[in-house]
């Protein structure tokens, strides 16, 4: 505490005293909110009867998510997607999606290599896991191609664990880097299949929480990609994850962030001519998979296919 700061009261100096509300710290709008908040979940525990045991249980589980520091990743499971209108029935643009706990800025800039200019994320020269070229297009709304759109993108390793974590031996970056798209906004990569996983921290108390809402206990496979272009809306940048067509994972996503509508369809070469080219020689095969993006950007207005947005509809 500064020389200059008030020391706090533990008790008013004058119980008997009214009580001095200073006007000029009210905030009108979080008022608004809190109330609105209250007045929609009252009904809630009145209609389904909520005892006090099962509101101990649940104050249980935010306990242990505040010792694991996972609170914020906990409430954007259900709260973060209701902010945003991408993720809404009737938005023609690619869903966003969270960026997630394990984000790293300041990914290693890559340089293109082999065919078709193709990227390849950092990895071991024995990388476990099968090859995967991931490749699309990133358009604005109205059509028009992001030349030179920064794509910042991370994933887990095999084993189901991240780099940068400090929870195993993975090298410093490994299957992170940060790209851009050439001058029609086309993409391509390299990295391998990621697995489905679960956090190494997490705790029996939320897996029980997982099994009674009928959830699996490992996230579906993805991998994020966050979009950075100057033209794009907001801030200048877009979050997703694309997911994998045919995972059985993705109808029982405990994250409830899996979206079919970012499942990409995956194709297996096994022609020995192309696993030379990609210097993938000592595999029988990889995969390939295809997904374009379309971002809002200042300069295109978001088209919608109905007028209000509904409450967005996961899968």
């Amino acid at each position: 505490m500064s020389s200059t700061d008030k020391p706090l009261l533990l008790r008013p100096a004058d119980p008997d005293a009214p009580v001095e509300i200073d006007e000029t710290k009210l905030n009108h709008r979080l008022i608004e909110i809190e109330e609105a908040l209250v007045a929609a979940i009252a009904p809630v525990f009145r209609e389904k009867k909520i005892t006090h045991a099962e509101y101990e249980l649940f104050r249980d589980v935010i306990r242990v998510l505040q010792r694991s520091n996972a609170v914020e990743g906990f409430l954007d499971v259900w709260l973060d997607r209701l902010t945003d209108e991408t993720t809404a029935d009737g938005w023609e643009g690619t869903p966003s999606n969270p960026e997630g706990p394990y984000y790293v800025p300041g990914a290693p800039l890559l340089k293109s290599i082999g065919p078709g200019a193709c990227y390849v994320l950092p990895m071991r020269s024995d990388e476990p896991g099968v090859p995967l070229i991931v490749s699309g297009q990133v358009r604005a709304m109205d059509g028009k191609p992001l030349a030179m759109a920064e794509l910042d993108t991370w994933q887990c390793a095999d084993t189901g664990v991240y780099s940068m974590l400090g929870m195993d031996d993975q090298p410093d970056w490994n299957l992170r880097g940060r790209f851009h798209t050439d001058q029609e906004g086309r993409f391509e990569f390299r990295t391998i299949r990621p697995v489905p996983y679960m956090p190494a921290d997490i705790q029996q108390i939320i897996l029980d929480f997982y099994d009674a809402l009928g959830k699996a206990h490992y996230r579906p496979r993805h991998i994020h990609l966050k979009v950075r272009h100057e033209d794009i809306a907001a801030d200048g940048q877009f979050m997703t994850q694309l997911y994998f067509q045919g995972d059985p994972y993705l109808q029982a996503d405990p994250g409830q962030n899996a979206h079919t509508r970012l499942a990409m369809p995956t194709v297996t070469n096994h022609e020995p001519a192309e696993l030379k080219a990609r210097g993938l020689q000592g595999h029988d095969f990889f995969h390939t998979a295809h997904f374009d993006l379309t971002i809002a950007t200042a300069t295109t207005v978001p088209r919608r296919a109905a007028q209000q947005a509904v409450p967005p509809t996961r899968s």
